[in-house]
């Protein structure tokens, strides 16, 4: 009776097994609906993580391994999906750690992987394995490349000067940036483009509105210095005035004078005289006048000077804004890759619980399963579905912020493009990455440059409380040409001319000038305080940044190996559950390690990217970047 017992279950382990292939090779991916298409981007993560270290027989093993545990991972991706291939890079493109890489031990990687499988029966020993229990393929350190050094920027400099990486004409926003939407068709996302990290930070560049105002504020520093330069030339003017008069006074005067001619006339008894006539004057008077101020102690020099680091510090911010555009843009691709991926692994994850479920059901049916092997396969079905709905939600916030930062029309959706890899490597040691970083910092010289032009302002108030000289000439045209006939009235024309020196000081203003005086000195004490603090800051993030680069490439190559081991001992626990000797706990605790193996690998990857993203954000203004050709 054992023995009959003995032989159902090998049985029924294989009719499983052979089911569960044909049932795997003809399945198709289940109908979703368009939006869900759009926006959740069907990723197949099992064949698609570029590793940075794997050899060609690792890549062989799990090709094998993923075919036969999810055999619907070797199709052809949907479109939009995140890339995040296995396969081993080869020449270039492999990945180096910041300046000295260490070498994983091979001996402690495969005294893990020999844990992993002990303790199992000979029976599930004598399966067949793609890898022996001892031998799991350990990743190699990594050979130095040129990719991500100083000497290349983020991204590549184009022939011409300036990121000219064609995005999709679709995504450029509405010119109007009064344009406020006012029905749900206006924001009603109608098309999904994939674009790569370069484009995404060349439509940054292009869209962005922080750098379109500083480079406002950068023309309005420009206008003000010109202004401030006004100042060195002589102020010309020219006045013209026409005018007619007729006097009211001499109208009153000749009236008296009438009616004393008509009163004298009464008494005489002869007729009146006429008392004149009112007579009007035209006038033409044109005046051009010279005037200029005479800078005897340099406050006008220091007002222009004052002007220029104005302009400088404007500059130097639109430098600063756009290394922090490039770091958001980047942060913000790689994190909507991170969620890509996340998707990808749960993805894989309802699928492996698809297929336990079904292993559970069939060992049922056959008499040799439990209900309460299929309950708890049901449960982690539906635990694994949730995860990835939450997944779904974090991809479509992922894509919004990146829409939000590149500023793209307000009906496009954005993918990445870009395969989850390795960004680069970082050459410079950690000695010399603080050196450049104060060196190129902006935020740096900005705290120089206000010192400046406080010193310059409080030149300006002291120059001012000292003689103030003004020299200045006019010359004059009169022409008249009065009504009256009278050859001895002034008419005619005549020109004349004036020169004038005016001197002018200050003695007493009640302390003004020395108040404005102790405010600039408090500036100048400031400027100098929060460069030391900035100092301070640009280490700590430099160092920050540093560290966090070499844990994360350390964490890649123990997650590649973890990947390895999670997947051999998930197909040895399915193995041993459909012959009827492992439970479906041990199945779903192999599933939950695997996919917490591809989470660490995914994150591993992404968090080395933004730690070299920080990293050159932190050193900022690599050799071959061009911040002033930004489009």
């Amino acid at each position: 009776m054992r023995v009959f017992r003995q032989i159902i279950v090998v049985g029924v382990g294989a009719a499983i097994t052979f089911s569960n292939a044909a049932q795997s090779a003809s399945a198709q991916p289940p109908a979703q609906s368009q939006d869900s298409l759009a926006l959740s981007n069907q990723l197949e993560l099992g064949q698609n993580v570029r590793s940075t270290s794997n050899t060609a027989a690792e890549s062989a093993s799990e090709a094998e391994e993923s075919i036969a545990l999810n055999p619907q991972t070797s199709k052809s991706q949907q479109p939009g999906g995140a890339k995040i291939a296995s396969t081993p890079p080869t020449g270039p493109e492999q990945a180096s750690k910041p300046q000295q890489a260490a070498q994983a031990s091979p001996s402690t990687l495969s005294q893990g992987g020999s844990t992993l499988l002990r303790g199992l029966e000979p029976k599930d020993a004598q399966q067949p394995s793609p890898n022996p229990p001892n031998n799991i393929p350990v990743p190699n350190s990594p050979v130095p490349i040129l990719r991500g050094t100083p000497n290349e920027s983020f991204p590549p400099v184009p022939p011409r000067g300036i990121l000219d990486t064609k995005p999709p004409a679709s995504l450029e926003p509405n010119p109007n940036p009064l344009l406020f939407p006012t029905s749900p068709e206006d924001v009603r996302i109608e098309q999904t483009e994939s674009i790569t990290l370069q484009q995404a930070i060349d439509l940054a560049r292009r869209n962005s509105q922080v750098l379109q105002i500083a480079g406002q504020q950068v023309e309005q520093s420009r206008a003000a210095l010109r202004e401030q330069q006004a100042a060195l030339y002589p102020d010309l003017n020219f006045q013209m005035d026409a005018s007619r008069s007729v006097s009211a006074g001499g109208e009153l005067g000749i009236r008296a004078g009438q009616r004393r001619l008509n009163a004298l006339a009464n008494r005489t008894g002869q007729p009146a005289e006429q008392a004149g006539t009112n007579f009007g004057s035209n006038s033409l008077n044109s005046t051009l006048q010279l005037s200029y101020d005479v800078d005897l102690f340099g406050r006008r020099r220091a007002n222009i000077r004052a002007a220029e680091e104005q302009l400088r510090l404007r500059e130097l911010d639109v430098e600063r804004q756009a290394e922090e555009l490039r770091f958001d843009t980047a942060e913000a691709y790689y994190n909507l890759q991170n969620a890509d991926g996340q998707v990808a692994i749960r993805q894989a994850s309802v699928r492996n619980a698809q297929q336990s479920l079904r292993d559970a059901e069939a060992l049922e049916r056959a008499g040799v399963g439990t209900r309460f092997a299929v309950l708890q396969a049901q449960a982690n079905l539906a635990n694994e579905v949730q995860q990835l709905s939450v997944a779904r939600r974090d991809q479509r916030v992922a894509q919004r912020r990146l829409a939000e930062i590149l500023n793209v029309s307000q009906s496009a959706n954005l993918t990445a493009a870009d395969p989850v890899e390795q960004a680069g490597s970082w050459r410079l040691s950690l000695e010399e990455s603080i050196v450049q970083a104060f060196k190129n910092r902006p935020e740096l010289e900005q705290q120089l440059v206000q010192r400046d032009i406080s010193k310059q302002q409080r030149r300006s108030i002291q120059a001012g409380r000292l003689p103030q000289l003004s020299v200045g000439g006019s010359y004059n045209v009169l022409g008249q040409d009065p009504d009256n006939p009278d050859p001895y009235t002034a008419r005619g024309w005549a020109d004349g001319y004036s020169i004038r020196a005016s001197l002018t000081w200050s003695i007493f203003d009640g302390g003004a000038a020395n108040a404005r005086v102790r405010q600039r000195d408090a500036d100048i004490t400031i400027a100098e305080s929060r460069f030391d603090q900035l100092r301070n800051q640009v280490r700590r993030e430099v160092e920050q940044a540093y560290f966090g680069l070499e844990s994360s490439f350390e964490n890649i190559e123990t997650s590649e190996a973890g990947v390895l081991q999670s997947r051999e001992a998930l197909r040895l626990a399915r193995l041993r559950f459909q012959a009827g000797v492992g439970t479906q706990t041990d199945v779903i605790q192999a599933e939950t390690d695997l996919t917490r193996a591809e989470r660490n690998r995914l994150s591993a990857i992404v968090t080395y990217n933004l730690g070299l993203s920080s990293l050159q954000r932190a050193v900022s203004n690599l050799p071959t970047n061009n911040l002033s050709d930004a489009p």
